[in-house]
């Protein structure tokens, strides 16, 4: 680091938090973040943080960091539980809150919409309703009422950037990626058509609210902070130039084919893959998922005289996985004292057990028990079972139709009956399991022709389904070796979808395949081709541009950005958490990944956050820049949270000793918190303090590594040693 002058003593050092994702959950006030976690299988917020009763606590630690600043938002669902119906009680904790905050000499910064708002919104149109920024003038109005001489810094919409997410989907991911989600039947032009009417919604709501705040507080300076994709800056400004010629609504909607719709649809030697396959995070970036028909669980199988009683037991003992399994994978975290030894396929595993050449089998329940019903006696189960593991069919990305057709036949072989029936007679005399729930939205009776299908016109042509199968796991999927035909739940599964397709269960063809051979099966030599077309996707459309600023700079069509909103911000707010560098263009899919919450191995280049504040500045001359939120999981592309705290630190203070108008930085976040859903580990957690959300009762507040260096710089306003 060259020597830098330190900060300005007026310079804004803060933290952040948002109500969500640290306020209990409260049944009273539900959020459509609620919903959607509930509904999606995410993981809920629960108590959180307990961030509504132990806000002091958390301002106070803020406080001893030296910080300046606090940022948190409102629960627009707790404040107005019902359509015109304020909750004063709900309105005089937040004063109690801004105060707290105002009496340990910090700056509050209140954010009006942080990703959620009430289900009654939603219910009548929600953001992209023609009357939404009434809506949510109507809200402001009763906060500005109130809070509105409260404080002085002020965020209308948490990361508008982002929102338009809840309703535009790209062609290789399942699913949304956050609330309200387009119902399946919306095409590619209702889903861009939905994206500019949020754009414009945004900027005229946010203008009128800020009016009204300024009605209430003159002093008040508001502003948004969207989030910067990371991208060089000579990038960025190529895929700005995607929204600032658009001429028409109708360009946005031909512009949304290349974001919305796969260029080129892969051919493998199978229509679909039924064959124990556990959805995870890495195979859904290969391959889309069906509902999940089957939730099994890890467990452990050994021989039914092994002195061997419980898991305990496996201590320094050889259990054995299989090549590419799932318990391959968590082995290590599961069965940390194990010894683990991987065979290419059961057969193999069970030989060694048989031989005593491994102690156990770890695997999928659903296996060990089709094995223990060919070798009756001879083997058991032992200890508590060690995860789930949510069985789905399988399809290539990009076909949206195939894939609802695959739901609505396993939603058909749920509710029929046969589901059951199928269970109870491969598996005579076991308890029935409760039937997985349906996440993709089915309704009876619904089209299912939305898009065009090539595999379904394929299927068709062809005259009958090709499906990859296991031909060894009974109970499931297994080749009877007395009557030369498949049996199994798994099979039955599969004669629906036939049916589903051609109105004949029997028009199919199972094609047997190992565990290690499901993906390659499914997939084709266009698959090299992906990262080309999902490169091509983000950059070419106006989706990933930088449409905020844009249109406050005046340089967005009108049928986006009203003229009356140009302008209609008092200092520019950002977001920044992750780059790549001119020299690693080929990380662009890494960056979208984690922009998209998949944190864990996001790209970290803290030099594009000095290259923005500069094309910041130059955008908008003379304007107060604030970073609104900046930070790190506790570690990222091999640098720790404390090292990119300091890294990104440093480039603020560059930017600010080179002029640029930067008046403040807010860390993202003084403690760990319910990230939208995903599981709490160390891949999802931003905190200065740690909280063990899942297994400390008592939720205590433990400084990280980060929350003293944090504490070092902003005592020092330098970055320097």
């Amino acid at each position: 680091m060259s020597n830098l002058h330190p900060f300005p003593k007026s310079f804004i050092f803060g933290v952040a938090t948002a109500d969500h994702q640290v306020e209990a959950y409260d049944p009273q006030y539900e959020d459509i973040r609620d919903v959607w976690e509930r509904n999606q299988k995410l993981t809920k917020r629960g108590k959180a943080t307990d961030f509504w009763n132990r806000y002091p606590e958390d301002i106070g630690l803020a406080k001893s960091l030296g910080c300046k600043a606090f940022r948190f938002s409102i629960a627009w669902s707790r404040v107005e539980p019902k359509p015109g119906e304020f909750n004063e009680a709900a309105f005089e904790h937040y004063r109690q809150l801004i105060e707290c905050i105002k009496s340990h000499d910090m700056e509050p910064i209140v954010t009006l919409h942080h990703f959620t708002h009430p289900i009654h919104v939603e219910a009548r149109g929600g953001l992209i309703a023609d009357e939404f920024p009434s809506i949510y003038a109507q809200y402001v109005t009763q906060v500005a009422k109130r809070l509105g001489n409260s404080a002085k810094y002020w965020i209308s919409f948490n990361e508008p950037s982002q929102l338009i997410y809840g309703y535009v989907k790209p062609w290789w991911e399942e699913s949304y990626f956050m609330p309200p989600g387009l119902p399946p039947e919306a095409t590619m032009q209702d889903q861009m058509a939905a994206v500019g009417q949020l754009m414009r919604n945004l900027f005229v709501a946010h203008t009128r609210g800020r009016e009204i705040l300024k009605q209430y507080n003159s002093d008040a300076r508001v502003g948004a902070n969207p989030m910067l994709l990371g991208l060089p800056v000579w990038l960025q400004k190529l895929v700005d130039l995607n929204v600032t010629r658009l001429g028409s609504k109708e360009d946005l909607i031909q512009q949304g084919k290349r974001f919305t719709e796969p260029q080129l649809l892969e051919k493998g030697k199978v229509d679909v893959v039924i064959a124990n396959f556990t959805v995870n995070q890495e195979r859904q970036q290969q391959v889309a998922f069906s509902d999940t028909y089957y939730i099994a669980e890890q467990t452990v199988m050994v021989k039914s005289q092994s002195p061997i009683q419980q898991l305990a037991n496996l201590n320094g003992k050889i259990v054995a996985v299989i090549e590419s399994s799932t318990a391959q994978k968590c082995i290590g975290k599961l069965l940390p004292t194990a010894i683990a030894k991987v065979f290419k396929n059961y057969e193999a595993a069970k030989t060694a057990l048989d031989y005593e050449q491994v102690d156990g089998i770890l695997a999928d329940d659903t296996i060990l028990m089709g094995i223990i019903q060919q070798f009756k006696e001879q083997y058991k189960l032992i200890g508590e079972k060690l995860t789930q593991e949510p069985y789905a069919a399988a399809i290539v990305k990009g076909d949206r139709t195939f894939l609802h057709t695959v739901n609505t036949a396993l939603h058909e072989f749920k509710t029929s009956g046969a589901w059951v029936d199928s269970y109870q007679r491969y598996f005579p005399g076991q308890v029935v399991p409760d039937l997985p729930e349906s996440i993709a939205n089915q309704q009876d009776n619904i089209a299912q022709s939305y898009f065009h299908s090539p595999i379904l016109e394929r299927i068709k042509k062809r005259g009958y389904l090709i499906v990859a199968v296991k031909d060894n796991v009974p109970g499931f999927s297994y080749l009877n070796p007395r009557t030369k035909k498949f049996e199994g739940l798994e099979i039955d599964f599969a004669r629906q979808v036939a049916k589903q397709i051609l109105g004949d269960a029997n028009k199919i063809k199972f094609y047997p395949v190992t565990t290690q051979k499901r993906l390659p099966v499914l997939r084709s030599f266009v698959k090299f081709l992906d990262p080309i077309f999902k490169t091509f996707g983000i950059l070419s459309t106006s989706i990933t541009s930088n449409w905020w600023h844009l249109g406050m700079a005046g340089k967005l069509p009108t049928f986006l950005c009203p003229v009356e909103c140009v302008g209609k911000q008092d200092f520019v707010g950002l977001d920044y958490y992750w780059g790549i560098s001119n020299l690693r263009i080929d990380r662009i899919r890494k960056l979208w990944d984690a922009a998209k919450g998949r944190f864990g191995n996001a790209p970290v280049w803290s030099s594009v956050l000095y290259d923005m504040l500069q094309f910041h500045a130059q955008m908008f001359p003379g304007k107060e820049i604030m970073i609104l939120e900046n930070g790190c999981v506790e570690e990222a592309d091999g640098v720790k949270r404390h090292e990119y705290i300091s890294q990104h630190i440093h480039q603020v203070q560059r930017a600010v000793n080179n002029g640029v108008n930067i008046i403040g930085y807010i860390s993202w976040c003084i403690t760990s918190n319910r990230e939208w859903g995903h599981p709490f580990d160390n891949d999802s957690d931003f905190g200065l303090y740690h909280i063990d959300l899942d297994n400390d009762p008592d939720l205590k507040r433990i400084p990280s590594i980060a929350s003293e260096v944090y504490r070092e710089i902003v005592d020092k306003g330098n970055v320097n040693e």
